[in-house]
């Protein structure tokens, strides 16, 4: 097997945009083979991956849960290549997720045989919410013993036990248009816009933890016409389910401020929130106790991101999370993994599936 750096390297340099057929396949069959040589029955679903290793049993298998897929449109490599300077490799998917798939290699390779049965299952939709992955993502969780997601950790020495749960909205909004020299003519989608881009706005809570960004808008068609369309897409986040669906109503039950302009809400919650079980706090304390007696001191996190550990907390697998490598700028053009922290997360989780 490659040393950790030189799967790195192939990893990324293995481009893997979202929804590209033709480099998702090659990345899938790259690791169904190295799977594979290390004795998982290795076998696509879809457009995923799932490995199993041992014969599998109800409430005793231990599942590894990571994505193939990352942000970065295929061509980045030319201005974004692979390198190392000192600890750090730089590279488009570096930390998100290429890094968390070599610990998870890494430490099937290192722990051996596991006293439990093992699954192993990538996605290939996570960046975008997971929509064929969930289905997947969701069965093989059902009965898991526990499920250990490698993620990036929030920050360094923590694993995550928290996430909030995420949703997805797009606004489209009419109004009429008009020439914007005749006074009053007309009714624009664009002032309607900014109208409910306060509203929603309005909808933040700091104390709570709920986050409304209004990320993506446009509309109108020329300076001199009032705009008989308009559109925005927004991110919604809360930590609690009954938050999440108090958010959802709020959306959904947008209302137009001027007169004659309509709104249409489609979308909706994407991840459930990922919430601690008390099986979950279990797992989280006999991680920390493994991961002391490496020398690897660790404390529980809650992240604002989603992960698909949201959707095997939610069908009631306990879950850790943020078990991957640390580094610094996931999804922007500095991305880097810490190559120091991969042997260490890789130790980590190679002693989870001898002790769990």
């Amino acid at each position: 097997m490659m040393a950790p750096v030189d799967m790195l390297r192939r990893l990324v340099e293995m481009e893997s945009p979202t929804g590209d057929a033709v480099r998702m396949s090659h990345i899938r069959s790259f690791l169904a083979a190295e799977l594979t040589a290390l004795g998982g029955d290795a076998s696509p679903r879809g457009e995923h991956l799932l490995a199993r290793f041992g014969e599998q049993r109800a409430g005793e298998t231990i599942v590894l849960v990571a994505h193939m897929d990352t942000v970065w449109p295929a061509g980045t490599l030319q201005r974004m290549p692979f390198s190392v300077t000192g600890d750090a490799a730089h590279g488009p998917g570096a930390l998100d997720m290429k890094g968390g798939i070599v610990v998870m290699l890494e430490a099937i390779r290192r722990s051996g045989p596991p006293p439990r049965p093992l699954a192993v299952l990538l996605t290939a939709d996570e960046e975008i919410g997971s929509p064929t992955g969930r289905p997947l993502v969701e069965e093989v969780s059902a009965q898991a013993h526990a499920v250990l997601v490698v993620e990036p950790p929030v920050r360094d020495g923590t694993i995550t036990t928290r996430r909030s749960g995420l949703a997805r909205y797009q606004l489209r909004i009419r109004g009429q248009a008009a020439h914007a020299g005749h006074q009053g003519g007309g009714v624009s989608a664009v002032s309607e816009l900014a109208h409910q881009t306060l509203v929603l706005n309005g909808l933040v809570d700091d104390e709570r933890g709920v986050r409304v960004n209004v990320g993506q808008v446009g509309g109108g068609t020329g300076d001199n016409v009032v705009a008989a369309e308009a559109w925005a897409r927004v991110d919604a986040r809360a930590w609690t389910a009954p938050e999440q669906q108090q958010l959802e109503r709020a959306i959904r039950g947008l209302r137009p401020v001027l007169a004659g302009a309509t709104i249409e809400v489609a979308g909706g919650i994407t991840r459930p929130p990922m919430i601690p079980s008390d099986e979950s706090a279990e797992l989280a304390a006999r991680t920390v106790e493994i991961a002391a007696g490496l020398g690897q001191p660790l404390t529980e996190n809650a992240s604002g991101g989603g992960s698909d550990g949201n959707f095997a907390a939610a069908v009631g697998a306990p879950v850790i999370d943020g078990l991957g490598p640390i580094g610094v700028g996931a999804h922007a053009d500095d991305e880097r993994v810490s190559l120091r922290s991969i042997g260490q997360r890789s130790d980590l989780l190679a002693a989870l599936l001898a002790q769990l």
